[in-house]
C-alpha cells in the first residue's frame, strides 16, 4: 500500500519540471565534458581530432562524450568538409544557465530572522574560489 502523500500546487515531485535541467546536469556529469565544454568555450570551437590531441582518450572515448553533449543540446556540430567542428551552443547554454538559477534559488531558505537575499544576487562566497585545479587541457 502506498502511503498517502498530499500534493501542493508546486510538488517538487514532478519529474517533468525538472526533466530539461537533468537532461543538462547528466551531459555534464562527467569530468572529462566539464574540461571539453571549458576548451570549447575558450576557443570557440575544435573538431574532434584537435580535442582528441589534448585528452589522454582514444578518439572513439571522446566523440562518445562529444555526442552525449550534442544530444543534450549543448554542442552545434557544423561541417568542415570531412570534418565537423564543434562549438558551444551559446543560447541553450543561457537558458541552463537561468534555469539553474531559478531551481537553486528556490532551494534557498532564509533564516527565520534574516531575510532572504533579493532574487538574482548571490547568497554568499564561491565555494570553488582560490582553487586553481588544472583541467585536462592545462
Amino acid at each position: 500500500m502506498k502511503p498517502n502523500i498530499p500534493k501542493s500546487p508546486k510538488s517538487c515531485l514532478d519529474p517533468c519540471r525538472h526533466e530539461g535541467l537533468a537532461r543538462i546536469y547528466r551531459a555534464l556529469g562527467h569530468p572529462v565534458r566539464l574540461a571539453i565544454v571549458e576548451r570549447l568555450a575558450r576557443h570557440k570551437g575544435a573538431c574532434c581530432g584537435d580535442i582528441v590531441d589534448l585528452l589522454p582518450l582514444a578518439q572513439s572515448t571522446v566523440s562518445q562524450h562529444l555526442q552525449v553533449l550534442k544530444e543534450a543540446g549543448l554542442l552545434d556540430c557544423h561541417s568542415k568538409g570531412r570534418t565537423c567542428e564543434y562549438r558551444l551552443n551559446q543560447d541553450r547554454l543561457r537558458e541552463a544557465a537561468d534555469a539553474s538559477r531559478v531551481y537553486f534559488a528556490a532551494l534557498v531558505v532564509a533564516e527565520p530572522d534574516k531575510p532572504a537575499p533579493p532574487e538574482g544576487t548571490q547568497s554568499g562566497a564561491d565555494p570553488f574560489a582560490g582553487r586553481s585545479e588544472e583541467t585536462v587541457f592545462d
